[in-house]
């Protein structure tokens, strides 16, 4: 039986399962290192979140489009954003202290940083796994309220 979760971690390709990261959880870490910053002031997590909204946008640009059209959006626009961020997140990394919630941030970026890329491989694959999460959410609450 499937939750529908693994349905979005990996996509069966004739080559094999392909695994792909959310790039919303990626988000969400530099999202917790912004909050660690002090008030008004911008830093390393503000450049990340820049970088990842440009991704973003790509997407919202092109979500009515089909799948060739994604696909050439992506490799136009998402790869050299893709490209940008990861040459940045090489040269932060070091100097951060890695317990820190931007040292955070960044380690797990590197870390899932092949799986979070992929996504622009193919123009079906989603960039984060928003709708599959948001279409189990009833079942993760129910589950809950029925124990």
């Amino acid at each position: 039986m499937s939750d529908g979760y693994e349905a979005y971690r990996s996509v069966t390709r004739a080559r094999g399962i392909e695994h792909l990261c959310c790039w919303a959880h990626a988000r969400r870490k530099f999202m917790e290192a912004k909050k660690a910053q002090p008030k008004g002031k911008s830093g390393k997590a503000d450049l990340a979140i820049g970088m990842i909204g440009k991704l973003y946008a790509v997407e919202r640009a092109s979500a009515k489009s089909d799948a060739a059209t994604r696909y050439r959006n992506r490799q136009e626009r998402s790869a050299p954003v893709l490209s940008q961020l990861h040459d940045w997140l090489i040269k932060t990394g070091p100097p951060v202290p890695p317990k820190s919630a931007v040292g955070k941030a960044v380690h797990y970026a590197l870390e899932y940083w092949p799986q979070l890329s992929r996504y622009i491989e193919i123009g079906d694959w989603p960039i984060d796994s928003n709708l599959a999460e948001n279409a189990i959410r009833p079942f993760v609450i129910g589950r809950k309220a029925w124990v």
